[in-house]
């Protein structure tokens, strides 16, 4: 018998980061989540730590090692949303931040390599923003993820370590590897619609 998926529905972007937490089974700061699609289904998320900041305020060749990572990974799904998570904060206008800066670059890579960007967001410690949409991203109150009816305070959330050793085989720092896993992913998802 095959057990059936969780479907959460999420209406805006605070209902999507509200359940991020349950889809990637984790949060991690200074970490990019990656959130797969496969039309309007969720494949799963990739976790990719964020550069340190000194690269981001000063790109470099590794930031743009980093973007082509992302956008190697974006590329094997119909669409990707991507969640930026840090513990510093967000100024009142988040664009002006090294996080947002570095949020709407990464976006406009992404559908500059033809991928279809659902959503891309920042979450920090005193607030959250979208950066799609709009041109003027303004910074929301967390109140408005842990107010969604999609928040599960009795999620337990693992840590970092923790996700992997009860994951054992699904961390890698290889395109090739992580084009396997997608592909995985896609054809568990198929065989479910079938059921």
């Amino acid at each position: 018998m095959n057990a059936q998926p969780t479907v959460l529905k999420a209406k805006s972007s605070a209902d999507f980061l509200a359940a991020l937490p349950r889809l990637a089974g984790m949060r991690a700061s200074e970490s990019l989540f990656l959130v797969l699609f496969d039309g309007s289904r969720t494949l799963g998320s990739a976790r990719i730590d964020l550069p340190p900041a000194e690269q981001m305020v000063d790109p470099g060749p590794e930031i743009s090692a980093w973007v082509r990572t992302v956008i190697e990974i974006a590329q094997k799904s119909d669409a990707v949303a991507v969640v930026v998570q840090t513990d510093v904060a967000l100024p009142e206008s988040p664009m002006s931040s090294t996080y947002g800066a570095l949020t709407g670059a990464l976006a406009n890579s992404l559908r500059a390599a033809g991928c279809s960007v659902r959503d891309a967001l920042v979450v920090a410690s005193n607030g959250w923003a979208s950066f799609v949409g709009t041109s003027f991203p303004e910074l929301h109150s967390l109140d408005e993820i842990t107010g969604s009816t999609l928040h599960d305070p009795e999620h337990e959330l693992l840590t970092v370590d923790e996700w992997r050793a009860q994951h054992p085989g699904r961390t890698t720092e290889d395109p090739e590897e992580i084009a396997g896993m997608t592909a995985q992913m896609r054809a568990a998802g198929s065989k479910e619609n079938r059921a």
